[in-house]
């Protein structure tokens, strides 16, 4: 059901670009802290276990069963092995390990209490196993659980599968890997409609890869033969970039996404829920048709002046004043045929789940909310000021020129400048050096996704990060490594000054700080 891959040499390797290793950071981390400390040192030992730490280090997750026997979901890690021997008297020290038992093709342990550990001259396996929905179904035993892991033949592993070992032959620092239809045994209900068969043979893949100056990660879906069909016959739809480019202000970042809704039906259509679904619709007054002519399928997400800034509200005719999250965004939807979109809001009105105001047809309760619909788009706008400029299409979005073609042709194109939110945000002293350390950090972020290409659908995200000389995952650590330094000295604050509080709360300290007895209130 799902599988990471780490290349454990590769992060290695990048870390110790920026002289960082696992034992120094470790140290850093520590400082006075007891169980930090303790976590070193059972790293340190762990580091010389016998485990080979140059190979790659699988984590998984697998289900099975059934309704009558109960879901069993198990999961654990997969490492190569060095030496068997020195891996043997480490793992006897661990915490509640009890005997080595001696089986066919491996050794097992049990170690605190149900986690199981198999291993041979080739391989460790740490895993674990839990049973659920089966009454009284007891608790897995060590050799239950890794006797078919050790014995498993490769036609019967995710090995088997071609697109999984087509990209565990890329190059990825981490390679992470989901199974679809493997994940619908965990939801017996919904394997028992013809909606299983629309996604079996579902999988998804993709690596993530540490550069210098940025995160990039690549992923493929894959879909089984029915709703490749569905995805063939409708994929072409791009996302409409002016929808974005008309915004009238700098933008912070955006959404962009495009699709033909006719896929809707089709899906409700193989799934057997056609009827059902209009049956309810009918109720409202229109039918599943009406909806997917309604919109033409391009959406678009447009934000800008976000932070986190002092605010001052009315409230019961008092004014209070807080930091809270401000910002511009507008929403804008494309309309397919006005007609259907004019049947579907008058009937929503009837029903009073519209009110009609100037014209347009908006949900009660949006008050302060600027809603447009002009015949050729429905526009939704936290700040009226922004409809009118943006509806003229004399925009000024000011996006950079690598985001705005990397956007070009896409289905789905998300932007965030993460560095200009972060400048926006007015912090107080206490977290004030904590966002300088992100804005020396963070640039941007931008997530792309193609149409279906006939085998696959394709999408990439990027972390971009301020310094582009130094590789990302040294710069990651550096920063959260500082940032939990930053936290605990202000948690650290936040008790001295909450215990200095207690002490000057109406009690009188003697010089050795220990309150003195309050006086008697004849005497006062």
């Amino acid at each position: 059901m799902f599988v990471l891959d780490m290349d454990w040499k590769s992060l290695s390797e990048k870390a110790g670009k920026a002289n960082i290793n696992w034992d120094s950071l470790f140290s850093s981390a520590a400082g006075k802290n007891p169980s930090i400390a303790d976590a070193k040192k059972r790293f340190e030992e762990f580091m010389h276990s016998g485990v080979d730490l140059e190979s790659n280090v699988f984590m998984f997750v697998q289900s099975g069963g059934s309704i009558m026997n109960g879901q069993t979901v198990s999961g654990g890690i997969v490492a190569g092995i060095k030496d068997a021997a020195v891996f043997e008297s480490y793992i006897k020290k661990q915490p509640e390990a009890g005997e080595v038992k001696k089986e066919s093709n491996y050794s097992s342990i049990t170690i605190m209490g149900d986690i199981f550990v198999g291993w041979n001259k080739d391989v460790v396996i740490v895993s674990g196993a839990s049973t659920q929905g089966q009454e009284n179904a007891g608790a897995a035993t060590a050799a239950q659980v890794l006797t078919p892991l050790f014995s498993q033949k490769e036609d019967e592993s995710v090995a088997s599968i071609p697109e999984f070992a087509d990209l565990v032959q890329e190059k990825g620092d981490i390679i992470v890997w989901t199974n679809s239809s493997n994940a619908l045994n965990t939801v017996p209900l919904l394997g028992l409609t013809k909606a299983a068969d629309l996604l079996k043979d579902s999988y998804a893949g993709g690596k993530v890869n540490f550069e210098d100056g940025k995160v990039v990660a690549d992923f493929k879906s894959y879909s089984g033969k029915d709703l490749a069909e569905i995805w063939k016959k409708y994929a072409g739809p791009a996302v409409n970039m002016d929808m974005v480019n008309q915004y009238p202000s700098p933008v912070s970042g955006f959404a962009a996404f495009s699709f033909n809704p006719e896929i809707i039906t089709e899906i409700i259509k193989f799934a057997g829920m056609e009827s059902t679904a209009n049956q309810f619709l009918d109720k409202a007054g229109f039918n599943l048709s009406d909806i997917t002519k309604a919109f033409k399928g391009d959406f678009a997400i447009v934000f800008s002046d976000l932070g986190i800034k002092e605010t001052e509200n009315n409230y019961d005719g008092m004014k209070i004043s807080g930091t809270g999250p401000v910002g511009k965004l507008l929403f804008n939807a494309a309309i397919g045929d006005k007609a259907a979109y004019d049947k579907i809001v008058t009937s929503l009105a009837k029903s009073g789940d519209m009110v009609e105001e100037n014209g347009q047809f908006i949900p009660p309760g949006f008050d302060g909310i600027s809603w447009n619909m002009n015949g050729k788009n429905l526009v939704i706008a936290t700040d009226s000021t922004l409809v009118q400029p943006y509806l003229t299409g004399k925009g000024n979005a000011s996006l950079p020129a690598d985001i705005a073609e990397k956007s070009k042709g896409k289905s789905v194109a998300i932007y965030l400048n993460i560095n200009q939110v972060l400048q926006s945000i007015s912090g107080d002293s206490s977290t004030h050096k904590s966002i300088e350390m992100a804005k020396g950090t963070f640039k941007d972020m931008m997530v792309t996704s193609d149409n279906f290409n006939g085998k696959y659908v394709g999408s990439n995200f990027q972390l971009t990060l301020v310094n582009d000389k130094e590789n990302s995952l040294a710069a990651l650590i550096k920063f959260f490594a500082a940032f939990s330094k930053q936290i605990e000295h202000q948690q650290k604050k936040f008790m001295e000054e909450e215990m200095g509080d207690m002490d000057m709360n109406g009690m009188d300290m003697d010089s050795t700080g220990v309150a003195k007895p309050a006086p008697d209130m004849k005497e006062q």
